[in-house]
């Protein structure tokens, strides 16, 4: 078994015992004043899709996967990072803000798409997740301290992003758009590992290339699919020898799923590799924090939108200017709401009070967490609600509705082939046990595993008597983190909708900029609307540029020049205000 779970637990028996530091509560390596990086860092985030521990960087020589390789090799491997979800619009809610999706309104999966589904489950149509006033994206507040932020090119954040939110947006979006000398965030989403890409290609995913960050090709979307004539067959030869896992029904259809996976991870590797390739070739890879992380666990049945480890436990690999600590590996237990403070503090910003993780590294690193959190609440069509929390080595699972089976049928992952296996079986009677949990009509009130001795959780240990004091323990963990962040999954949805949009039935519309000037002749733009961000553009000026400027201070701007000052705002989970102009 190559599976990470297995080679990076401390169960007694593990062959690998030059892991055995990457199982111990305090992270291996030198100390934090080793790893300074230069001030003002670039900072690269290449995100792949529905994606577990699968590579060799983290134990599994399934195939090989030579770019990841290299940048583990040169960074710090962090194997206890885990998602706030199973699923990625959630996840990109904690990603993008550093605040839980049950915090802010962002846990019902999702909220920004397929407004006739929505509606048809009684709700208005698509809406914003509405996070307190003062809640920015990641990417502004960079901005509003000289970075440089481009995003290629997925959002779905369970919002959308105002124009403060960045420098460039969409399938162009790189670094190399910057003003010379301007330090950058950059995030490059590679969609070809995402849960859809196992029964189909879509030709979109396959766009980095040379020259794509300027060329004037076509720009294909998710719907621009290859046919199954010229949908390229898999590289991982047919007798490879596959790891899976129990819960997967062992026939041939599950196994071309399970080579599907690994051959599109091959791909994302290949092009990892092409955008470390372009850094190195700008002569910014010592000047450059690179992080390299899946936005939750696999596409596979018992996998995606749970929260087992298989779906909520991911690979990070972050890899410091001059190498620092290259080739460790940090037992840290890493949640996504850290990302945010991790990387303002490595950028020397102060972490702002809104947020809900901590730093782990940099100027304002905290001490190290004892517990990370992930829930699950509605999924499509279907509600239910679950929380979690995790140490270093148990898993609890907090079931709300215990009447409710595990499985729900959804119509977009019964697509998949392994899944279809997984039906026919039951409905033929011959699921094995493993198999069988998964279709259990109901679940009990709490779980806990022994995720060393238990990688695929399939053991519940909740009755057991010598197991009561750590089930109260991460109860309590629960019950504390539940009460320091809130917790909107337990009010009805529509109910939720309605309190965001203050008992209407359409969203709320930011207030329009309003102008006036300072003691000193500057001009202040301002919106009614608290938690509004403004973002300006001064025209002609800035005519040749996507994106939008920040406002962040008063603004001298000659009325009488003929130029024009354009503003517009924007509160996150409400809709753009109008444009304001001239003036």
């Amino acid at each position: 078994m190559r599976f990470l779970n297995k080679l990076f637990t401390c169960a007694p028996a593990a062959l690998f015992l030059f892991l055995l530091t990457a199982c111990q509560n305090d992270p291996v390596g030198p100390t934090e004043d080793v790893v300074r990086v230069p001030d003002r860092p670039n900072i690269l985030w290449i995100v792949c899709e529905d994606m577990s521990p699968l590579i060799a960087a983290f134990g599994d020589s399934t195939i090989q996967t030579p770019n990841l390789s290299r940048l583990a090799a040169r960074g710090v491997r962090f194997p206890n990072t885990f998602s706030v979800a199973g699923v990625c619009a959630p996840s990109r809610f904690a990603i993008a803000t550093g605040i839980y999706p049950v915090s802010g309104g962002g846990q019902h999966m999702r909220t920004t798409m397929n407004a006739e589904g929505l509606r048809a489950i009684g709700l208005p149509g698509t809406y914003g997740a509405l996070p307190e006033p003062e809640v920015k994206m990641i990417s502004q507040v960079l901005r509003e301290k000289g970075y440089f932020c481009t995003n290629n090119q997925k959002t779905d954040y369970q919002f959308e992003a105002p124009k403060t939110a960045w420098d460039e947006q969409g399938p162009r979006a790189h670094w190399r758009h910057r003003p010379a000398g301007q330090p950058f965030f950059s995030i490059f989403n590679l969609e070809i590992t995402h849960e859809s890409q196992v029964w189909q290609t879509s030709k979109g995913n396959l766009r980095f290339r040379p020259g794509f960050e300027n060329d004037t090709s076509t720009i294909y979307g998710w719907g621009n699919v290859y046919s199954e004539a010229e949908r390229p067959e898999p590289k991982i030869p047919a007798d490879t020898e596959l790891p899976l896992p129990p819960y997967l029904a062992d026939t041939e259809p599950t196994r071309q799923d399970v080579r599907r996976v690994y051959d599109n991870i091959r791909i994302m590797d290949e092009q990892v590799g092409f955008l470390l390739d372009q850094l190195e070739r700008d002569g910014l890879t010592d000047s450059t924090i690179i992080y390299w992380y899946s936005d939750h666990g696999g596409p596979l049945p018992r996998q995606k939108r749970l929260l087992y480890d298989s779906g909520l436990r991911v690979p990070m690999i972050v890899a410091w200017p001059g190498d620092r600590r290259a080739g460790e590996i940090d037992s840290l237990l890493f949640s996504f709401v850290d990302f945010a403070p991790s990387v303002f503090s490595m950028a020397g910003i102060e972490p702002p009070a809104w947020l809900q993780g901590q730093a782990n590294f940099g100027a304002y690193k905290a001490e190290a967490r004892q517990y990370v959190f992930g829930a699950s609440d509605r999924l499509d069509e279907h509600y239910d609600r679950i929380r979690a929390a995790r140490d270093h080595r148990y898993k609890y699972l907090r079931n709300y509705y215990p009447d409710r089976g595990y499985y729900l049928p959804l119509a977009y992952r019964e697509q998949m082939a392994s899944m279809q296996e997984l039906l026919r079986k039951r409905d033929e009677g011959s699921l094995t046990d493993a198999q069988a949990q998964w279709f259990r009509d109901r679940k009990p009130t709490e779980e806990l595993f022994d995720t060393w001795n238990d990688e695929y959780e399939l053991q519940n240990l909740a009755g057991r008597p010598e197991y009561q004091a750590k089930l109260s323990e991460l109860r309590n963990a629960t019950d504390a983190w539940l009460e320091r962040v809130g917790d909107l999954g337990g009010e009805p949805e529509v109910e939720m909708v309605q309190r965001f949009w203050d008992g209407t039935d359409e969203m709320p519309v930011t207030g329009r900029p309003q102008l006036r000037r300072d003691s000193v002749g500057r001009f202040i733009l301002e919106s009614k609307t608290p938690g509004a961000q403004i973002a300006y553009r001064i025209l002609p000026e800035d005519a040749d540029k996507s994106g939008w400027r920040v406002y962040t201070e008063p603004i001298a701007f000659d009325l009488d020049s003929g130029d024009t000052l354009r503003a517009v705002a924007q509160r996150i989970g409400y809709r753009e205000s109008g444009v304001s102009e001239g003036w």
